[in-house]
């Protein structure tokens, strides 16, 4: 990779991008004011994701960029899917937690996520990164774990939302969570759960792209696990015991798309 290589500048983005990340995430953890507004369990639940962006998605953030700068393929795809799983964090903070000192950082952070992630289709080479993988690349399990997530997800989110919808009532949850609507449940079934789908279709077929799609969401649902092990930890620690069974299953996740993750990646040649 050289510096007349599209999509180049987007890495560089990463830099301001972990500044800002780091802010935010200070901001969260250590001003009282930021969550002031929000319940209890949504203030704990936002500590947790906090905690997990300043230790782990600052340092994966610059060291896959300064990576996938020297021409590594897997540090790209995982860079990639650390701006995806930022696009998708900070769609929440921007819109849905109340406004604080921090908002300017949650809108840098989103825009800086959305414009590298954007900038840096160009220096996607699909069909090269396909060829990359031999025979023993998991690509049934993968796919298979994705249609299950994103069937799961839609599962999990409709049979809430259509029963109240049917009785002409607000679901459960958005009235417990004092929000207008549910966000979450926005970017699961507007985003999360047609892009796993897809991708699993596109694995089953062999199609390059789902080569690039499969790793991308498998290293997604590393982090989120791991956002959502530290969120249950942190729901643990200020008394919400639901928070040890969130850890543990999210933990789970984790690793097993760690272990698909690293065995779809380890067939790529290492740069």
């Amino acid at each position: 990779m050289n510096s007349s290589e599209p999509g180049r500048w987007a890495f560089w983005l990463s830099f301001p991008l972990a500044t800002l990340l780091a802010v935010a995430s200070l901001g969260g953890l250590f001003l009282k004011s930021t969550y002031v507004n929000e319940t209890r369990l949504h203030a704990a639940q936002a500590a947790g994701i906090d905690a997990m962006n300043l230790a782990v998605i600052v340092p994966v953030l610059v060291i896959a960029a300064i990576l996938a700068l020297r021409g590594s393929v897997a540090a790209q795809l995982v860079w990639t899917c650390a701006l995806v799983y930022l696009v998708y964090n900070f769609l929440y903070y921007a819109f849905a937690v109340h406004f604080n000192a921090m908002f300017l950082a949650y809108c840098g952070v989103l825009g800086l996520s959305f414009y590298a992630l954007a900038g840096s289709v160009p220096a996607l080479s699909i069909p090269e990164i396909a060829r990359r993988y031999g025979p023993r690349t998991p690509v049934k399990t993968t796919a298979i774990a994705l249609l299950v997530l994103g069937l799961g997800t839609s599962f999990h989110w409709l049979s809430e939302i259509v029963p109240a919808l049917l009785a002409g009532k607000t679901p459960q949850a958005v009235r417990d969570s004092g929000f207008v609507t549910e966000p979450v449940a926005v970017l699961d079934l507007a985003f999360l759960a047609p892009a796993s789908i897809a991708a699993a279709i596109l694995l089953l077929r062999h199609k390059p792209l789902g080569f690039v799609y499969g790793p991308v969401l498998l290293a997604f649902l590393v982090l989120s696990g791991m956002g959502l092990a530290a969120m249950g930890t942190a729901m643990a620690v200020r008394g919400f015991e639901t928070g040890y069974g969130l850890f543990a299953a999210a933990l789970g996740i984790a690793a097993g798309c760690g272990v698909l993750l690293v065995l779809s990646l380890r067939s790529a040649p290492q740069e």
